[in-house]
């Protein structure tokens, strides 16, 4: 499941933190990228996603993390990947996301 919790300032969102709680694989997607979606229409200066509860990633988990990113990028604002898995960052890494992705392991 994925859970936010929004910081708005003048309507704005200075900064929007989501909790993602289950696997970012294709069956999952739908839900995560509504959340999302809500998300970018408040025009956040930045989104962070945490992983910590996250167990794994596929292929379109990726690209979904990756389009978020260039959307944001694209209106001034930041992606930030929060304490991923083991397992998350490792596939992050083979795919390379890592060199486009930013990413907090605290």
């Amino acid at each position: 499941m994925a859970t936010g919790r929004p910081d708005m300032q003048l309507g704005q969102a200075a900064l929007i933190e989501l909790t993602i709680a289950h696997e970012l694989v294709r069956q999952r997607l739908p839900a995560v990228r509504l959340l999302i979606e809500q998300a970018l229409a408040r025009r956040p200066a930045r989104l962070v996603l945490d992983l910590a509860e996250c167990p794994t990633i596929d292929a379109s988990g990726i690209e979904l993390l990756l389009s978020t990113h260039r959307r944001l990028w694209r209106s001034e604002g930041r992606l930030a990947l929060r304490r991923p898995t083991a397992r998350v960052l490792r596939l992050l890494e083979i795919s390379h996301a890592t060199k486009v992705l930013e990413i907090d392991a605290s």
